[in-house]
């Protein structure tokens, strides 16, 4: 059975976490050796190396979860940078999509008038069909709202997970008529995106179960110096409470690490101006966080 310390020794950090076993090894049996074999020493001085040893054990465990934050931080940023250029691809994408559709429906209609001067029926039905088709087509809104978010984390998050959502055929829709330019300093950027990630996962791991009713919709608003967003989500007739989806663990799906809201908690917890709510009512589940900004 593993313990916590050779469980560490399998993950990525594993080589770093190993020469730091090594050092405080070689540390303890050094300073054994010279307080009982080659030195003789008093109590008191052997109370006095006895707490730099417990020091240099916590100074050396500070290093190392340090090291390993900053590694990890270095590859969400490196992932963050990536998804940042797609970003800015996409959206430029849509622009030019939707002009396209404006422009496009604008030379229908005429061609349609056009059509119904000289009697053509058949004229006319091939260009309801296609535009039908076309101009409906739902790919050219996927993301539309999302270029009134200029904060790039933000962004990336919203277009990550509207792109699972819409990959997944999950009914949502998507709505910030305001411009949101950047979180506010007093938060920790990754926080709030890891607390609206873990909600959208929540959102989506209900709708796949819960099938061709499924529907997921984002509301984000500015207003007196306040950031609001609103994730909401259909879910199945259920018992359950609020407080049983705030226990650690939960989840509806088996052998699954469930996320819960235990995690949205603990991450919230350390800001005193973040207010989140949740409510299950009418066969919906509604996330809403305010924040200064």
């Amino acid at each position: 059975m593993k313990t916590d310390i050779i469980r560490n020794l399998d993950d990525e950090y594993g080589k770093t976490f190993f020469y730091l076993i090594i050092y405080l090894l070689v540390s303890f049996a050094g300073i054994y050796y010279l307080t009982g074999y080659l030195f003789k020493v008093d109590k008191g001085l052997y109370l006095i190396l006895l707490v730099v040893i417990i020091v240099q054990l916590i100074f050396s465990l500070y290093i190392y979860n340090n090291s390993k934050k900053i590694r990890q931080d270095k590859l969400s940023l490196q992932q963050i940078k990536d998804l940042k250029i797609y970003t800015q691809q996409l959206e430029s994408s849509q622009r030019s999509l939707r002009k396209f559709k404006h422009d496009y429906q604008n030379m229908l209609l005429s061609l349609k008038l056009s059509a119904k001067k000289s009697h053509d029926k058949e004229l006319i039905d091939k260009l309801a069909e296609y535009s039908s088709k076309t101009l409906e087509d739902k790919v050219l809104w996927q993301f539309n709202d999302v270029d009134n978010v200029k904060d790039e984390l933000l962004k990336s998050l919203f277009i990550s997970k509207l792109n699972r959502i819409f990959q997944d055929n999950i009914q949502y829709s998507f709505e910030c008529r305001d411009v949101i330019d950047s979180l506010s300093n007093k938060y920790n950027a990754f926080d709030i995106i890891r607390i609206l990630g873990i909600t959208y996962d929540n959102a989506i791991e209900e709708s796949l179960e819960l099938g061709d009713e499924a529907r997921i919709d984002t509301m984000v608003y500015r207003e007196n110096g306040e950031l609001e967003i609103e994730i909401k989500n259909r879910c199945r007739n259920t018992d359950l409470t609020i407080q049983d989806m705030r226990k650690s663990g939960f989840t509806t799906k088996k052998n699954h690490d469930g996320l819960g809201l235990a995690n949205i908690e603990e991450l919230s917890q350390p800001y005193n101006d973040i207010f989140i709510n949740y409510q299950i009512k009418d066969g919906w589940f509604t996330f809403l966080m305010v924040m200064s900004i």
